[in-house]
């Protein structure tokens, strides 16, 4: 028999008729929350800000959080699985806000709603390289390609509308922790060897492959003996290709940068319709105390257009 319902307010040894009304356990049992790890990557390739994002319009690439791990760990995975150069990639990692969306679990059949935990992360200079092959992955979450911000604003680049808020507030936040902070401008620059474009990682693909071409045409004292002993050596039954171990991460830059390379940085981080101050950013840049003029000037590092010398700045923060 089920217990009898308390009535609150009625006097002592006075109760209810009514009975408890039996519920199904479904309705009992709590529901576990689905928890996903949002990353809304940007990049600056060519001068312009770009955005990682999943191929079609489903929105940033995420990762459900496992009960073992911590929501920064979640992140660091999605990173680890994407980019080529995963370690010590981040520049700026903030938490952007939160979403609440459908989801289903890649390889199970749980799905339903989750709320996504959503981060804005501005990588170093040159570690915008993605895994290859990511999209011969069979986990769809992994096929993301580089898309320019300026074509997700002016809506040429398609999001779902539950992921496109994800993403343009995690690019609000990246600009106006830009704008309180414009060292941060400094610091990219400093760190750059080179600035980033498809045209520059297929050249450090080809002399990758140039350097292994070459080391398959000198076979080693240990092969020239095996091939002596009538036995063929095992790399001539593997497939020519090139081992990732060969890759060498980029360069980092010399620790200087000029004051028209931070002018057009700042520029592309902003929106198009921004107003822009230049002497305004010049002068906060400088009164940052983290930088320091030299006695030199250079044009900008690879710039298509017309060229300029500008002074040379150290970076000392």
């Amino acid at each position: 028999m089920l217990p009898r319902q308390y009535t609150p307010g009625a006097s002592q040894g006075t109760r209810s008729h009514s009975s408890i009304t039996s519920r199904p356990a479904r309705d009992a049992t709590p529901r576990r929350m689905i928890v996903t790890a949002g990353v809304v990557a940007f990049a600056l390739r060519e001068w312009s800000l770009w955005a990682l994002l999943r191929v079609g319009p489903w929105g940033p690439p995420m990762r459900l959080v496992l009960g073992r791990e911590s929501v920064s760990e979640a992140v660091e995975r999605i990173l680890d699985a994407l980019l080529m150069w995963p370690d010590a990639a981040t520049l700026v990692q903030m938490k952007s806000g939160w979403l609440e969306q459908q989801v289903h679990v890649w390889g199970s059949s749980e799905q339903g709603s989750a709320v996504s935990l959503m981060h804005s992360i501005l990588l170093r200079a040159n570690r915008d390289e993605l895994q290859p092959h990511l999209l011969r992955q069979p986990v769809p979450s992994l096929h993301v390609q580089w898309v320019p911000v300026a074509a997700i604003e002016v809506g040429e680049w398609e999001i779902d509308p539950d992921a496109r808020p994800g993403v343009l507030s995690a690019l609000q936040a990246l600009r106006s922790h830009i704008i309180h902070d414009p060292a941060v401008v400094a610091r990219y620059l400093a760190d750059m060897d080179r600035m980033s474009s498809p045209e520059v990682e297929k050249e450090r693909w080809r002399k990758a492959q140039a350097a292994h071409s070459e080391e398959q045409a000198t076979p080693s004292s240990a092969a020239k003996q095996q091939g002596q002993q009538g036995r063929v050596p095992a790399s001539a039954n593997s497939r020519n290709t090139m081992p990732l171990g060969l890759l060498k991460p980029p360069a980092t830059g010399d620790g200087t940068f000029t004051m028209a390379e931070a002018h057009a940085l700042y520029r592309a981080l902003l929106a198009a319709d921004e107003p822009y101050d230049s002497e305004e950013m010049q002068r906060r840049l400088l009164l940052s105390g983290v930088v320091e003029v030299l006695n030199e000037e250079r044009p900008l590092r690879d710039w298509a257009g017309q060229q300029e010398v500008s002074p040379v700045y150290r970076y000392n923060g």
